[in-house]
């Protein structure tokens, strides 16, 4: 791991092995791993000064209260669930203490994204940070698991996902920065929380209104705003999944699996199961059995 300071400490991976001229967008991941400010600086308050190398992500999981990032001229209190970017040449150092997903890159600078990512702001409020904690925790399992020889593919639609939700949370910062967006987004992953709780009860907007203390057509615009979804359609998306691992399981009848989802009778289930996956119940279940091959 390498803390703020450009110091290394604990498990943090050299995977330079991952990029290759013949990928058109070049770049490399030089660091990645988790970082944890009281292990490199158990008794220290602030970080030395460090020049940046590299375009460097973290996403905050915990923090002191005193935790403050200072990168360049700007500065900024940490709090979980937002990102610090920082650009090559920057300066940084920081007041700790803090938790954090690390992802370094190297970005060639004939790269497109290597422009973009000098435009964007070096503090980002996060709108639905569940994305970028999936998407962290995912990108990071894969390289744990990754051989010198296997395909790069997937790390790199990892990063360029990462570079969509940055720009969108750039755009929608700029255009929402006169409202208490940090606080709006805190009640809706409370009712996205309460959701997947809740999912086989019914839920309805007064529901989620009261668990957020929002009116529900308040709330319902908020929750497209943030999720880019209906409440409605997020409930059945989440209902689905749900049935997708009972359909797998292959331990309950159809109509039992539709009234543990939520749904209010069967017909209804295989109707909206098929607009999301084009596929009948029965046959998705069909398709998702294993056949080993006959001779």
């Amino acid at each position: 791991i390498i803390n703020s300071c450009g110091n290394f400490l604990g498990i943090y991976f050299s995977v330079s092995h991952i990029s290759s001229d013949e990928y058109f967008f070049l770049l490399r991941i030089i660091k990645y791993g988790l970082f944890d400010s009281k292990e490199s600086y158990p008794s220290a308050m602030i970080s030395p000064i460090r020049l940046t190398q590299y375009f460097e992500f973290d996403f905050i999981l915990s923090c002191s209260k005193q935790a403050v990032s200072h990168v360049g001229e700007r500065s900024c209190k940490l709090s979980p669930n937002m990102l610090v970017i920082r650009k090559p040449g920057q300066t940084s150092n920081s007041h700790l203490h803090f938790k954090c997903y690390c992802l370094h890159l190297e970005i060639d600078r004939d790269n497109p994204l290597y422009s973009e990512l000098l435009g964007v702001p070096e503090y980002l409020t996060l709108i639905n940070e569940d994305a970028y904690h999936t998407l962290f925790e995912t990108l990071f399992e894969y390289l744990l698991k990754k051989s010198d020889d296997a395909p790069d593919y997937f790390v790199l639609s990892k990063i360029f996902e990462l570079m969509h939700y940055i720009k969108r949370d750039t755009l929608r910062n700029a255009t929402l920065t006169h409202r208490n967006l940090k606080q709006e987004n805190h009640a809706i992953q409370e009712a996205v929380k309460y959701i997947k709780a809740n999912f086989s009860q019914n839920i309805s907007l007064e529901v989620l209104g009261a668990v957020t203390g929002y009116s529900p057509n308040h709330f319902r615009k908020l929750f497209i705003e943030i999720m880019e979804t209906s409440p409605q359609k997020y409930l059945e998306r989440v209902r689905i999944n749900h049935a997708k691992y009972l359909l797998i399981k292959r331990e309950t009848s159809l109509a039992d699996i539709a009234y543990a989802c939520g749904f209010s009778s069967q017909p209804y289930f295989t109707k909206i199961f098929k607009a999301h996956t084009f596929l009948t119940p029965y046959e998705f279940q069909q398709k998702s059995m294993f056949r080993y091959a006959e001779e």
